[in-house]
């Protein structure tokens, strides 16, 4: 009787994610949302019928859905967007990591519905006429459930998709400029392995808000926080490590030339002397 080369522990998995920021969740759902062809992404945070637990939801009206629902939930499985650098999903890890520390979920799409509990999973027929619905509970106190509605202030919308959040919508923010560049990305070459590559891509420049720590964003949603002068929204692929929360140095170096290069002109004097002008010259 043959098994399995490999067993995946779910406690395990989900102790390694434990130590995220659990803002994590709320941006691998809202980012699956957005790289499909979609016009409106609803997300809602409520505390759980459960206490101690949270209720985080995110929905959107992509007329076709999931098109493969089995991987939702299979570790490493081909993903259509590796071939597609501007597309933020390669691994096909998001929704794993999030299942991993989830109490109960349940995901309703075009091809199907399925639930997780404490049995296990139970697919079933029940569809939805166009888009998809997640719903993941996790365990969270009153200050992360803060966090990850904080956090979603924090997206840059893509433009044309409109996104809520506890029905109210997020602002479309409009760059102080925008330039296109040569940067470091990864993208699946024709049997779909991850290489590292570069390509010329389009990079827009924002100001931070008030309180928003700078950052540099992959498609609208935030990788790292810089300390840097601007927000940096890369609009491709960035090369990140298997987590997806930080960049490497000799990437953000060449964020900071190409973003000294676009808006030096626009620098106080203060602000000449700053670390990543200098990390920059």
């Amino acid at each position: 009787m043959t098994k399995p080369w490999l067993e995946i522990d779910r406690t395990g998995l989900a102790k390694l994610m434990e130590g995220r920021p659990k803002s994590f969740i709320l941006h691998e759902l809202v980012s699956n949302a957005w790289d499909e062809a979609t016009g409106e992404v609803k997300i809602a945070v409520a505390p759980a019928s459960t206490r101690g637990y949270i209720n985080i939801y995110v929905e959107d009206d992509n007329p076709t859905g999931f098109a493969d629902l089995t991987h939702a939930y299979t570790l490493f499985a081909e993903s259509g967007k590796k071939g597609n650098a501007e597309q933020r999903g390669r691994f096909n890890l998001g929704e794993k990591y999030v299942l991993a520390l989830a109490r109960t979920a349940w995901i309703e799409t075009t091809t199907g519905s399925v639930e997780f509990g404490s049995q296990g999973r139970r697919e079933m027929s029940t569809k939805r006429s166009r888009g998809s619905l997640v719903m993941i509970e996790i365990k969270a106190t009153k200050d992360q459930m803060a966090e990850i509605i904080d956090s979603a202030w924090r997206l840059i919308p893509p433009p044309g998709i409109k996104t809520t959040i506890n029905g109210d919508e997020l602002p479309v923010r409009t760059p102080i400029t925008w330039f296109e560049t040569t940067l470091p990305t990864v993208i699946g070459d024709d049997e779909g392995v991850l290489r590292r590559s570069e390509r010329k891509t389009l990079v827009r420049v924002y100001e931070p808000l008030s309180l928003e720590l700078p950052s540099i964003y992959e498609l609208g949603i935030p990788v790292v926080e810089t300390g840097d002068r601007f927000h940096v929204d890369v609009q491709q692929k960035v090369p990140l490590n298997q987590e997806r929360d930080n960049v490497t140095p000799a990437f953000l170096r060449a964020v900071r030339v190409a973003v000294l290069n676009a808006t030096h002109e626009r620098l106080e004097q203060q602000e000449v002397t700053q670390g990543w002008v200098r990390d920059a010259c």
